[in-house]
């Protein structure tokens, strides 16, 4: 118990001078990225030390996980399971729910093992000729001053200058979110550009209209709400550099407003999970599935072919207006080239900080992934063009074919509570063990007391957001932004 309070304890200080000269920005935790091990002898004592240290965090969270679980799905347990539900009832809900139980599992042990084979590619240095030329896109609506925050981030990057182009799209703003973006772009003139829609038409349509003023190497996003490091654009680029292959790198996302209430921090949690963890272990796969639109880069070359295709794409015939940062990945993974991720990329942006525009969000994310996902497996064969893309197909054929027993589980669950109450608390103990482990994740990109909201975020999104998916199927077609 003692050295595991220990290890909490141990805080990482956020270095200020990460972020450059953000103004009005205010600094809030952060985690340096670890460097490949050392061949030198004292480097591999510690670097043995820390994956010895990683493995027993992880094996730990695992035992007890299992542990418990066994607890309940002995033989003995199940025999009580059934005479507790009756035969009708453990056909249509206790045999499935198993069947995802093993499903979550073998999943789990599997992308653990790849996590903790990932690591960054190491930036090149600022001076290094291999770096291409980037030019950023940033869509705003009735953003007000924070869109001036991005682009004075974006303007103290250590990027070569020469090298850099800014462009910033007011999206028909109602506010003076184009006075804000003019004034942060008197800085440099020369390396920004405005551009203004008289009349709102849609994140997506703001950044086509960016796109075709590209005429770079690498077109990267970044979100209006959202401050980037001062190493980040050379760190996210770095693969497209250093490999033909790769066609897309996503970024680190962290919550910008942590300290602002209970939500705010187990969103932060939720979100370096998120990145550190499900898109690390995709990266591993070379199928990053979601390059988020906050801070993306993408080689122009592999996505300008696609450019007219992203924006027009509608499902089941209604145009899509959201969702533009899961399709782009998707083009990507159509055109043959690697998705991967880079943990030393930072960005900061700001999340929901009620209930309201949280589950918002929550359902714009689930309708673009319910889409998405399907036109991923629709385009499978595009994908699959070597055998060494096969793992990350499986993977994501993983994702997909475990959507309909989740929701369906969802709905039964729903009715099986409702006959039984007391089962209610049997699922947030389950809840609570699988949250063991995402605390065991997070501690590894962060050793702060903030571990502890993963439990809390467990209970929270069962008792409060599991309407969201079987709204968000029923409603698939609509692609309203919902919280713009």
């Amino acid at each position: 118990m003692i050295a595991w309070m220990q290890i909490l304890q141990r805080r990482h200080a956020l270095d200020a001078e990460h972020l450059g000269a953000n103004d009005g920005v205010r600094a809030t935790h952060s985690t340096p990225v670890e460097a490949p091990p050392s061949t030198a002898g004292n480097d591999d004592t510690g670097a043995a030390a820390g994956v010895l240290e990683r493995v027993l965090i992880v094996v730990g969270a695992l035992t007890a996980m299992v542990a418990l679980w066994s607890a309940d799905l002995g033989p003995s347990r199940v025999a009580l399971a059934k005479a507790y539900l009756g035969p009708t009832l453990w056909s249509l809900v206790g045999k499935p729910a198993m069947v995802l139980a093993c499903l979550a599992l073998i999943s789990l042990t599997w992308r653990i093992a790849l996590w903790l084979r990932y690591r960054p590619v190491a930036p090149l240095a600022a001076d290094d000729p291999r770096l291409p030329t980037v030019t950023v896109v940033i869509p705003a609506y009735n953003e007000g001053p924070t869109v001036a925050a991005a682009i004075r981030s974006l303007l103290a990057s250590d990027y070569p200058s020469h090298k850099l182009q800014i462009i910033c799209v007011d999206d028909g703003s109602r506010d003076d979110t184009a006075r804000w973006a003019e004034q942060a772009a008197l800085a440099a003139p020369h390396r920004v550009m405005l551009l203004r829609h008289e009349q709102n038409r849609g994140k997506r349509f703001a950044l086509f209209t960016g796109f075709g003023h590209v005429d770079s190497d690498v077109v990267v996003t970044v979100d209006s709400d959202t401050v980037v490091a001062r190493d980040a654009l050379r760190c996210l680029v770095t693969p497209l550099a250093l490999a033909e292959d790769v066609g897309a790198v996503a970024g680190r996302i962290d919550v910008l407003n942590r300290e602002n209430n209970v939500l705010t921090r187990m969103l932060a949690v939720r979100y370096r999970i998120g990145f550190d963890f499900s898109r690390a272990y995709q990266s591993q796969l070379g199928s990053v599935f979601v390059t988020p639109g906050a801070l993306s880069a993408y080689r122009v070359a592999t996505v300008r072919p696609h450019w007219n295709a992203w924006r027009d794409v509608t499902f089941l015939g209604a145009r899509c207006s959201n969702g533009d940062d899961h399709h782009l990945a998707n083009r990507v993974l159509w055109s043959g080239k690697r998705t991967v991720y880079q943990g030393n990329a930072v960005a900061r942006t700001t999340v929901p900080t009620t209930y309201k525009r949280l589950s918002l969000m929550y359902l714009r994310w689930a309708r673009s992934n319910l889409r998405e996902s399907t036109l991923y497996v629709a385009n499978i064969g595009d994908v699959l063009q070597s055998w060494r893309r096969l793992p990350g197909v499986i993977d994501g054929l993983f994702n997909y074919l475990q959507l309909p027993l989740r929701l369906y589980l969802l709905v039964a669950g729903w009715f099986l509570v409702f006959l039984h109450p007391d089962l209610l608390l049997r699922s947030v103990s389950m809840a609570l063990c699988v949250a063991l482990v995402h605390m065991a994740i997070f501690l590894k990109s962060e050793r702060t007391f903030d571990a502890v909201y993963t439990l809390a975020y467990a209970v929270f999104a069962l008792l409060t957001l599991q309407w969201i998916y079987p709204l968000a199927l029923v409603t698939v077609r609509q692609s309203r932004w919902l919280t713009r």
